[in-house]
């Protein structure tokens, strides 16, 4: 038990204060005053060290004994609390985090243990449980479903969710930093606001030309197996953000529209369900849509799911490029 003379102070006014009350009341109506001033007296006693003790614990952080104390910029923290399932290799954990002081990024370093099975995420939540509560980190489904969790883990963004952290360690020490490619919320956390509005600037929904039949149709949308291959590598997108995060055009021109978009374009382009036609393509035959793309692949290497964006994207400029008479060029 870690309690301390504060504490059981702290817990003998929580059950003292109530019984003095009571008693209180008892000698107010035997009319006793002696027995009143002396409890009076306990009462007031009660309720100093009641309240001393409340702030001194808050103060010490007592009652958080998980919280564990924060690092500054290069300094170490030891768990205190090991997790059972966490008894292999110790690594260093270092955690690129914003100082809103400085306006810097200060590298804060963890010691952790860590096994054939612990993940990136399952690390920084060990860390976040048993060291430092204030690390930031979003997660969701814990299994690289979501893309809740993209972060750079060595220099590379990936999901922290899907990543052995022993394949990523070097010499003992594995860096972990947020995302460049949108804005930073807190530690590893970051605002995907303008994410979701590139995604549905593109209308990425099927798109019927009689609404009635849209909302009641009659019978299915039928497609053959070959239908199906032109699109279906492309819908398998979790919309993570890695693949804006790794892409150079993105993070040196905020206004070009990003892989994750195009590739969803050409998703619903190559749909044979969908009869928005030529206007998908007209919509990002722009400098800041298809054609700014330099092809560095980057984007389809960093997809946790095997979508290859720069691949459609070389699809949308070619079926751009065969209409040009039609748009006047």
């Amino acid at each position: 038990m870690r309690a301390s003379r504060l504490t059981v102070f702290m817990y003998a006014g929580i059950i003292g204060v109530p019984v003095l009350f009571i008693l209180m009341v008892a000698g107010l109506l035997l009319n006793n005053a002696y027995a009143l001033d002396v409890i009076s007296m306990l009462l007031l006693l009660a309720l100093v060290l009641f309240g001393v003790s409340g702030i001194f614990e808050v103060y010490a952080h007592r009652r958080y004994p998980r919280s564990g104390n924060k690092a500054g910029n290069g300094e170490f923290i030891e768990n205190k609390v090991q997790p059972k399932s966490r008894q292999g290799k110790e690594i260093s954990v270092v955690l690129k985090r914003f100082n809103s002081t400085t306006k810097e990024f200060d590298r804060v370093t963890y010691k952790a243990r860590v096994d054939d099975r612990t993940t990136v995420l399952g690390a920084l939540l060990d860390i976040k449980d048993y060291q430092d509560n204030t690390v930031s980190v979003r997660c969701n489904c814990r299994m690289g479903i979501c893309g809740s969790c993209g972060m750079v883990v060595n220099g590379k963004p990936m999901l922290a969710c899907e990543t052995s952290i022993l394949s990523a360690v070097k010499n003992d020490s594995v860096e972990v930093a947020p995302m460049t490619g949108h804005p930073l919320l807190k530690d590893m956390v970051t605002d995907f606001a303008d994410f979701f509005e590139r995604h549905r600037s593109v209308e990425p929904t099927l798109y019927r030309k009689d609404a009635r039949e849209k909302y009641a149709p009659t019978e299915e949308y039928k497609q053959s197996q070959e239908e199906l291959d032109k699109f279906l590598p492309y819908s398998y997108c979790i919309m993570c953000g890695l693949c804006l995060d790794a892409c150079p055009v993105v993070n040196s021109n905020p206004n070009f529209i990003g892989p994750q978009a195009l590739s969803q374009v050409y998703r619903y382009h190559a749909d044979s369900r969908d009869q928005r036609g030529k206007k998908r393509l007209f919509d990002v035959d722009t400098i800041d849509g298809a054609w700014g793309c330099e092809f560095s692949g980057s984007c389809s290497k960093a997809c946790p799911k095997g979508v290859d964006p720069a691949a459609a994207i070389q699809m949308l400029k070619g079926d751009i490029m065969k209409l040009l008479p039609e748009n006047g060029e």
